[in-house]
């Protein structure tokens, strides 16, 4: 099976875990990566790689979804020369990329692509009708959690879905040796420190927690939530309790999990993102850290019955929760077992072999076009509902139609009755292509 796998990310090496549980699975592997992505700190020569590793330039490097490859002659020429069995689109279907892919690429070719999104958000034009043209000619899409599941199938994909998890490298994240009884108990929130991302809630709970035992927390990661929660801390008498670093080597995460009792996660929905998966749960929960947060977003989905999850936004329950964990040794020893047994589940091998199975689906039913009917009420009854937003609905990607008024409203009401009758009445091809997604 000879698969074409083009995803930005993996131009740093650290991204190409999936390509190689691939590889190593048995499919043959060619993957396109830009030849410059910003942050790319970890990237090594492509030639090191077990498969063959595609440079093409890009316009608009570092922006995911409205990126696209600089020539589509190098493009056609990547498609001549491997003459692949399937496409593989790690990108969002309404992104400009896969547009730009499934454009030029043979007719015969099958192809599948990848969502994270799990807001059921309504897409300016172009996009909309990117989106839809996608999942007419796209035969998989694999979503991160059942809640981007939930909205490419409520919005009228027909084919193919497979929710595969975002894997963890069990060789990096393995069992750690925190014991209940240690004397200082480590807290950990990882990530991008920012307001959706809770950080001043996890400084609360520090404060619950060090008025029972010992404690520490451990920031790891950069943004703008680092000096108010540094303030909060000297507020609440804390501060020589909080730690900061620097975002680091995926190493240096490891190691932090691998000595922290419970890792933190009380992310918080806004207008415009919910959290899409939270790697941080799975790879706390591969190295012993029992995860606690709020059930927003895919975090109930990702943690299951491993962890402790109240309410969004709900810090002082957040903080009882954890002072329960800390005290009794019983709950915390049977929830990090829980999670520790879970990890193999999670590893890229695993991810791997969800991924090649979706592949074979995808090429026994063959490349076609594909009716696209909006029905959000079988999405909901398949994968259960998408992720909710502050304000509720379905908000627009413009940031001038999010905020309530007369015409936001009259233009959702107008495509949601478009939609209706679309998804009502079947179309002639040609009609279709113009459609938006709604």
């Amino acid at each position: 099976m000879r698969v074409l796998r083009v995803y930005h990310a993996s131009r740093d090496t650290a991204h190409r875990q999936r390509d190689r549980a691939l590889a190593a699975a048995g499919v043959e592997l060619t993957l396109v990566v830009p030849q410059r992505w910003p942050g790319g700190a970890h990237t090594h020569p492509v030639d090191e790689e077990a498969f063959e590793v595609v440079e093409l330039p890009v316009q608009r490097p570092g922006d995911v979804n409205r990126h696209r490859h600089a020539g589509d002659a190098d493009v056609r020429r990547v498609f001549d020369r491997v003459r692949p069995d399937l496409l593989d689109l790690h990108a969002e279907p309404f992104s400009a990329v896969t547009r730009q892919w499934l454009r030029l690429a043979p007719t015969e070719l099958s192809a599948v692509s990848y969502t994270a999104q799990n807001i059921d958000k309504r897409w300016p034009p172009p996009f909309a009708q990117w989106e839809t043209a996608s999942f007419r000619r796209l035969g998989g899409i694999y979503p991160c959690s059942r809640q981007a599941a939930s909205v490419v199938r409520g919005k009228g994909f027909s084919g193919a879905v497979e929710v595969l998890p975002l894997g963890t490298d069990p060789e990096r994240f393995r069992r750690g040796d925190q014991r209940h009884k240690d004397p200082v108990w480590t807290l950990a929130l990882v990530g991008r420190l920012v307001p959706e991302k809770g950080v001043l809630d996890a400084v609360h709970v520090l404060d619950a927690v060090r008025r029972q035992r010992s404690a520490r927390l451990v920031l790891l990661g950069t943004g703008p939530e680092v000096a108010r929660a540094q303030a909060l801390a000297a507020e609440l008498g804390v501060a020589d309790l909080l730690e900061h670093r620097a975002w680091g080597e995926a190493d240096a995460v490891a190691d932090l999990y691998r000595e922290t009792h419970v890792a933190l996660v009380p992310s918080r929905a806004t207008r415009t993102w919910v959290e899409q998966f939270g790697r941080s749960i799975t790879e706390a929960q591969a190295c012993g850290a029992v995860v606690a947060g709020y059930a927003s977003g895919s975090i109930p989905e990702v943690t299951g019955e491993r962890g402790r999850l109240v309410p969004e936004g709900d810090a002082a329950a957040l903080g009882d929760d954890v002072c329960r964990l800390a005290a009794d040794a019983s709950v915390w020893a049977t929830l990090r077992e829980a999670g520790l047994r879970h990890a193999p589940d999670l590893g890229w091998r695993a991810v791997a072999r969800g991924q090649r199975a979706l592949y074979e689906h995808v090429l026994a039913g063959g490349p076609g076009t594909r009716p696209v009917r909006p029905d959000r009420a079988a999405a909901l009854r398949e994968f259960g509902a998408p992720a909710p937003v502050t304000g509720g609905g379905r908000p627009f990607a413009l940031p001038v139609l999010r905020e309530d008024t007369a015409l936001s409203r009259a233009l959702a009401l107008g495509l949601d009755a478009a939609a209706a009758l679309r998804s009502r009445k079947p179309r002639p091809p040609e009609a279709q292509e113009d459609s938006a997604a709604g």
